[in-house]
């Protein structure tokens, strides 16, 4: 066949497939919208919702309430409290140090922070990373600064297991990673992350332990819409939009702040069940093919699934502590072309 037959012969393939797929992603959007409807109704979302597949962004939705006024509609600009998923940018601060040769994972926390009790000398930055310290949870009724918790962390005498043989997820590991960073970066917390994660990561809404006064910030409240205090007992808490949340996931994946090599150390925890720092991930190679994160506080709840096989991201912010794996999972059977 001559080029100009396999021209003509691709064109008209084109004429009769192209068509077809973008009805056929019309289709799959629309019952994608239906389904987000039919949960809010049904009183299972309130919050915003970004989709990408094969690539690209095929969906971004505002869906209920701001506040438990019920008047205030939500943007696609709000920021919303993404819990534990905030965890990462602690991580890769971490991780980023390392990588300068400014700290090694192996070092003892109290190389950094010497004034802590014994303890310290036995516990690991790795350990941190792992949650697998040996420390207790924060006493959240005697805690409500960071001047607190560190005054509680100082006078603790002993680990509940000796670091590295237990697995523990809870707020002193993230809280003493955050001081760490601020002890050998010597800026705060929010300072490093600003200047040295965000604008890499093309984060460009991002708010920082926001107040009752912090515009576009999305309020949480339970299912009888009575909303809930804005308390934050200890600092460093990140609040994203979904789209700023999508860059950072973009960040991660194209390992835009820290190599392959790093990110594999925090992929799966010592143990298969175990989160990290990170969330659960897995990195073959040079690339991501899986990350999976949630985050609640009071009644906000988030999700962030990516599957690099699909090209696939999903992002759940929610403000009425709504069932995100549940309605991720409806997501998934959607872009599947399932039931």
């Amino acid at each position: 066949m001559t080029l100009v037959g396999k021209g003509i012969l691709v064109a008209i393939l084109w004429s009769i497939i192209g068509p077809c797929a973008a009805h056929a992603e019309s289709t799959t959007v629309t019952r994608l919208d239906a389904y987000l409807d039919q949960a809010h109704q049904a009183g299972l979302l309130n919050g915003n919702v970004l989709i990408a597949d094969h690539g690209k962004i095929v969906l971004r939705r505002a869906i209920g309430y701001a506040d438990a006024s019920r008047t205030l509609p939500l943007k696609l600009s709000d920021r919303f409290d993404i819990g534990s998923i905030s965890k990462e940018f602690d991580a890769v601060g971490i991780l980023m140090l390392a990588q300068e040769g400014k700290l090694a994972l192996t070092d003892p926390v109290s190389k950094f922070l010497p004034d802590l009790p014994p303890w310290a000398a036995t516990v690991t930055i790795d350990d941190l990373m792992h949650c697998t310290s040996g420390l207790p949870d924060i006493d959240w009724d005697t805690v409500h600064s960071d001047a607190d918790a560190y005054r509680n962390l100082r006078a603790l005498k002993q680990l509940d297991h000796p670091a590295g043989t237990h697995y523990a997820y809870n707020n002193n590991n993230t809280f003493l990673r955050r001081q760490v960073i601020e002890k050998i970066s010597g800026m705060s917390f929010d300072e490093f992350i600003t200047k040295r994660e965000f604008p890499k990561a093309g984060i460009r809404d991002a708010v920082i332990d926001p107040t009752e006064a912090t515009p576009s910030f999305a309020k949480s409240f339970d299912a009888n819409f009575k909303q809930d205090p804005m308390t934050l007992d200890i600092s460093g808490w990140t609040s994203l939009t979904t789209d700023d949340l999508f860059r950072w996931s973009n960040c991660m994946a194209s390992f835009c702040l820290i190599t392959p090599d790093s990110t594999r150390q925090l992929g799966i925890g010592r143990h298969p069940g175990w989160s990290t720092a990170l969330g659960h991930w897995d990195v073959i190679g040079n690339q991501l093919m899986k990350h999976v994160h949630d985050g609640n506080n009071h009644n906000f709840e988030a999700l962030l699934t990516t599957d690099a096989s699909k090209g696939r991201t999903i992002i759940i912010e929610t403000n009425q502590n709504d069932h995100v794996y549940a309605l991720a999972d409806a997501i998934n059977a959607i872009l599947d072309g399932k039931p």
